[in-house]
């Protein structure tokens, strides 16, 4: 697991829950880590774990977390860089979902070494689509589930995401949009204010 996705969990359990619960969290994990450090790469054993705990100390479903932390990386101030590259992807919702599946290449551009799962996206047609990811593990579903819904808030738009099973395994997304214009989005410029 990539140090920055570890980072950016850090980040959303202190600015949700506060930094007492996570400094009691890397000390229970008796790794022999005190801090993590964005451009390491960590045992995925070791992320699995941290999640499992951060949510039974918290008092939470792991997907409930999870979906959550994908909520987090679009809606909070602090991952305004994780919302910036995501709205790159389009003017609209609908342009965003079609983004998704370049958003490995994006990602690679800017953190060389950082590997998201691949995803494929089919529009169904009336608003309806089915994302699909073979190779992400099943932790990825509720995130991207939040990351989604965010999205589509930041966009102003109004969806039903859901996941659906699947035999092959992988990540199975139902996203149905009823309302591309249901309110009004955040504002977004291409270029960053400065300051």
């Amino acid at each position: 697991m990539h140090g920055l996705v570890i980072c950016a969990f850090e980040s959303f359990v202190r600015h949700s829950y506060g930094a007492a619960p996570w400094a009691a969290l890397v000390e229970g994990l008796d790794a022999g880590i005190e801090r993590f450090e964005p451009m390491f790469h960590y045992d995925d054993a070791l992320a699995a774990r941290l999640v499992r705990e951060t949510a039974r100390v918290l008092g939470k479903p792991d997907e409930a977390l999870l979906e959550d932390f994908g909520t987090f990386l679009v809606a909070h101030p602090a991952s305004e860089r994780v919302r910036r590259l995501l709205r790159f992807g389009g003017v609209d919702y609908e342009d965003f979902l079609a983004s998704l599946e370049d958003l490995s290449g994006r990602v690679c551009l800017a953190v060389p070494d950082l590997v998201l799962p691949e995803i494929s996206l089919t529009e169904l047609g009336g608003g309806d689509y089915r994302l699909h990811s073979a190779d992400a593990p099943p932790e990825f579903a509720p995130v991207l589930s939040g990351l989604l819904r965010a999205m589509a808030d930041d966009y102003g738009a109004l969806v039903l995401v859901e996941e659906t099973g699947a035999e092959d395994g992988g990540v199975h997304l139902a996203i149905r949009l009823l309302e591309a214009a249901f309110a009004r989005g955040r504002g977004f410029a291409l270029a960053q204010r400065a300051g």
